[in-house]
């Protein structure tokens, strides 16, 4: 029996008041061990959505998830990075973070990215890669191996999170975003060390970046992307959380200081899972327009940022633009597609 009142808890979260760590603790391991109702969770998936939820609290929640998940990585590796971030922009641009996860592989970062299918319309990460003939529920170990042998793999979240898989019917009756669409880029079983993590509304900004932050990352960027793109935008402004070292700063990056040409976020739009498939590939095999490829490179150079390959994003830009023209994204591709079979 929980050692918490779910009347209570809910009527605190009605509150809008902070949970404490061991009620964030319990209401997580509720649904990992099916103590709540269908009723009951979809009552707390809706008080957490109108609460605004604190960096510690989705610590508290994230640390029960990926403890929860059996099996962890003991590889040499150990400075990983993951391009995860929290979708939800409603931008429909094609598959921006994961073409940067290869992208960025090729420049020798080491990356165990972490995805799902979309829950919206949208094409997700899995779709795609899926798509292009990537195996998704390969064996733990030969998806951490693959990151010593080829420096980059991909982790099906509901392979991994397989205790979370009955909630996944009422969340989509309920047709909304919720909590786990936040935790979900804080939950990656291999626990990197780095993330870049895009956030489509500015708010998030500052609770996501904490909570990589009480979670021990040693670096990370969170960005909202100009023009509310959950990435790193070619589109006005952007505004950044840089965490470092246990500090978190903020600023802005303007990309006609990077040398890169400013764009409307509509030149970045996908389409449904055949276009995306096409512009993936194109991309990673150095094609795809001006926009595409610089947007890409963007993203990339913030990778390498986090992984303290290029402390210079300018520099970043130029090593990433590089790399996409020589094809080498698309052989890294089809290297983890390979291994994984």
């Amino acid at each position: 029996m929980s050692i918490v009142s779910w009347p209570q808890l809910l009527e605190k979260l009605l509150e809008a008041k902070e949970l404490s760590p061991i009620e964030s603790k319990a209401l997580i391991s509720a649904w990992l061990n099916n103590e709540l109702l269908p009723v009951q969770t979809g009552a707390f998936l809706t008080a957490l959505r109108a609460k605004s939820l604190s960096g510690i609290e989705l610590a508290n929640m994230a640390e029960v998830l990926r403890d929860a998940c059996s099996f962890s990585y003991q590889g040499k590796n150990s400075f990983l990075v993951d391009t995860c971030g929290t979708g939800g922009d409603g931008a429909d641009t094609f598959n921006i973070s994961t073409a940067v996860a290869f992208v960025s592989a090729s420049c020798g970062v080491t990356v165990a990215k972490h995805g799902n299918r979309s829950a919206s319309g949208n094409v997700g990460s899995a779709d795609v890669l899926e798509g292009l003939g990537l195996k998704l529920d390969a064996p733990f170990e030969i998806v951490s191996s693959a990151l010593e042998k080829i420096k980059i793999s991909f982790l099906f979240a509901p392979v991994w999170h397989s205790s979370l898989a009955g909630l996944a019917p009422l969340r989509k009756k309920l047709g909304i975003r919720t909590v786990f669409n936040l935790l979900g880029p804080l939950v990656n079983p291999f626990r990197p060390q780095a993330q870049v993590l895009g956030v489509a509304k500015s708010e998030l900004l500052d609770p996501m970046a904490d909570a990589l932050n009480q979670l021990g990352l040693e670096r990370a960027i969170v960005i909202h992307g100009g023009g509310g793109l959950d990435e790193a935008s070619l589109e006005g402004l952007n505004e950044v959380r840089f965490i470092e070292n246990g500090q978190i700063r903020s600023d802005f990056i303007d990309v006609t200081n990077l040398g890169l040409t400013p764009t409307s976020n509509e030149e970045l739009k996908g389409g449904n899972l055949s276009t995306n498939i096409d512009i993936l590939r194109s991309i990673l095999n150095g094609k795809g327009t001006k926009a595409q490829r610089e947007v890409v490179a963007l993203n990339t150079a913030l990778v390498l940022w986090v992984s303290g390959k290029e402390m210079d994003l300018s520099k970043g830009i130029k090593s990433s633009l590089e790399t996409l023209e020589s094809s080498k994204p698309w052989d890294k591709f089809n290297e983890l597609k390979n291994f994984l079979e």
